[in-house]
């Protein structure tokens, strides 16, 4: 009877061990990467600069069209194995994954184009100083954009159902992916 219970205890242990290692061997290579992008969006601006004064003579008007190319995912800086968990009763792994944010922000000078620029009258064009403030407002309006777009969103959804993917083709058939509260900075 003890043998039995013996053998019955260390079928038990490898089997924990084996399903351990098998978690180690899906999420190790992913532990290693530090970003997943899980969306990527381009947007274009317009940005347009009225200078009518009433007390100067003519007009000056510009409009710039501004490119920014946003990537969305998660960072996996934040993951270990601890926040994967199975449960052997119902047979199913649960994923507990940083929550989504922007991973990264690039608006490239190519793809900056002053589309059109009227000066009439006595007035100076626009210096290199008020095209950069304006372009630097394109940019910032793109930015406070972002949460209405739904990338974040977006990228949540990618990411589930890329995990849930991942996780039914290594063998799980019952896959919950949950997000960590984002921290506050």
């Amino acid at each position: 009877m003890k043998k039995l219970l013996l053998i019955i205890v260390v079928f038990a242990c490898s089997a924990c061990s084996s399903e351990q290692k098998r978690i180690e061997d899906t999420f190790g290579k992913i532990e290693n990467v530090a970003q997943i992008g899980t969306v990527e969006y381009t947007i274009t601006k317009l940005v347009v600069a009225d200078d009518d004064a009433f007390y100067k003579i003519g007009e000056r008007k510009i409009i710039f069209s501004c490119k920014a190319i946003v990537k969305a995912g998660i960072d996996m800086r934040d993951f270990t194995l601890e926040d994967v968990k199975y449960d052997r009763a119902n047979k199913t792994i649960s994923v507990n994954l940083p929550s989504p944010s922007i991973l990264s922000f690039n608006m490239p000078m190519e793809e900056i184009k002053c589309e059109f620029s009227k000066v009439s009258g006595i007035r100076s064009d626009f210096n290199a100083e008020e095209r950069n403030l304006l372009l630097i407002q394109g940019e910032q309006n793109i930015r406070a954009d972002l949460e209405n777009l739904g990338i974040v969103k977006d990228a949540k959804e990618n990411a589930t159902q890329f995990f849930q993917t991942l996780l039914n083709s290594a063998g799980y058939k019952n896959v919950v992916v949950n997000f960590k509260e984002k921290k506050e900075a």
